[in-house]
């Protein structure tokens, strides 16, 4: 028996791998299943087009497939792969941690007790809801409030953060922190952006999108031809507006904050400035405190592993994390491809049990 822990793109992804070749399983979810998809704002788009996504081909054609769809839509896609799944599925079901049980095999600690015995454990646990703070931690004294971007699933909570001529200050310089800056500014929020380093910017317009409508094509063509190939893969910056409103000067560019006292922020080049509020755009970590034990990582920040299996924990497999095959690996475009992969590799240590 194989465990899934978590029930995002990667989970369903492989439980549909695993249906296809046969084999049981049991997925555990903290939450409901599809529950990144839920917690992101509707309205959010994902950053690559429909057709690259898709869990199932034969959903690629349903609408146009160049398009980049809403957070909304992409779940409603997830949430019909996941009915058809006829493995075990366990929801509202937190895992709290992984333990060898002596005999080769692994027992799942779930907040329901100890499901014990499985062959295998895939951690598809993502990054989501593990945000990644600022280091070292800002210096504040709680008189300004921060929250983190993983914190706003709708987009009219930054209605909450307004207090009148005072900047909400977004910390961060890529996809998310631009996002923020547009819907901070189109409800006449006023917006600073903290950066540590330069703003860099997609390119906008009608060639910059052929170009990527291109791209996509050329990066599978690519994975075809070079399988395996890893390399740093963060998006950054949306062009157009974002870069209008920065270089125009309606939104502000401030350096690194240092503290918070007092109500005013405190900058690295000693400017003071009052805030309504702070919001850290500064990204999400693995999410793998489930590991019965410190392992080492790689250059991603990943468990050093071989063929999708933590290198020191046997019969621990990873999906969904960076730069695990290739570069695309931690994004829907690669998960759906990296399950395929997994699945042939837990098919071939296939137990009786399984």
């Amino acid at each position: 028996m194989i465990a899934i822990i978590g029930g995002g793109p990667a989970g369903i992804a492989l439980a549909t791998a695993l249906d296809r070749l046969g084999l049981n399983y049991e997925l555990f979810e903290a939450r409901e299943l599809g529950a990144t998809w839920r917690a992101a704002p509707p309205d959010l788009r994902v950053l690559s087009p429909w057709w690259t996504n898709v869990l199932s081909f034969g959903d690629v054609l349903r609408g146009n497939p160049f398009r980049k769809p809403h957070a909304g839509e992409y779940l409603d896609h997830l949430l019909r792969i996941a009915k058809r799944l006829r493995g075990t599925i366990h929801e509202n079901n937190e895992v709290l941690g992984i333990e060898e049980d002596g005999n080769g095999n692994w027992n799942v600690r779930t907040a329901h007790g100890i499901s014990p015995g499985y062959s295998s454990v895939a951690m598809a646990t993502g990054y989501f809801f593990s945000p990644s703070w600022p280091s070292p931690p800002l210096i504040e004294d709680g008189s300004v409030r921060i929250l983190h971007a993983s914190e706003i699933s709708d987009y009219a909570q930054l209605e909450q953060l307004r207090s009148g001529d005072r900047p909400v200050v977004v910390v961060g310089r890529r996809v998310t922190a631009g996002q923020l800056m547009l819907e901070l500014h189109d409800r006449g929020i006023p917006c600073a952006l903290s950066l540590r380093s330069p703003i860099e910017f997609r390119r906008h317009g009608f060639i910059a999108s052929i170009r990527e409508t291109v791209y996509f094509f050329w990066e599978e063509l690519q994975a075809r031809l070079r399988p395996g190939i890893k390399r740093p893969s963060y998006p950054v910056m949306d062009g157009g507006r974002n870069r209008g409103l920065v270089e125009s000067g309606k939104v502000e560019v401030w350096p690194t904050l240092k503290r918070i006292e007092n109500g005013e922020i405190v900058l690295d080049d000693g400017r003071r400035a009052h805030a309504a509020a702070v919001i850290m755009a500064t990204g999400y970590r693995a999410l793998l405190d489930l590991l019965p034990r410190p392992v080492t990582r790689d250059g991603f920040d990943v468990p050093l592993n071989s063929r999708f299996e933590v290198q020191s924990l046997p019969g621990v497999y990873l999906l969904g994390f960076d730069n695990l095959y290739d570069h695309r690996s931690r994004y829907l475009r690669g998960i759906r491809f990296d399950a395929a992969r997994l699945a042939k590799v837990l098919a071939a240590r296939r137990t009786p049990a399984d």
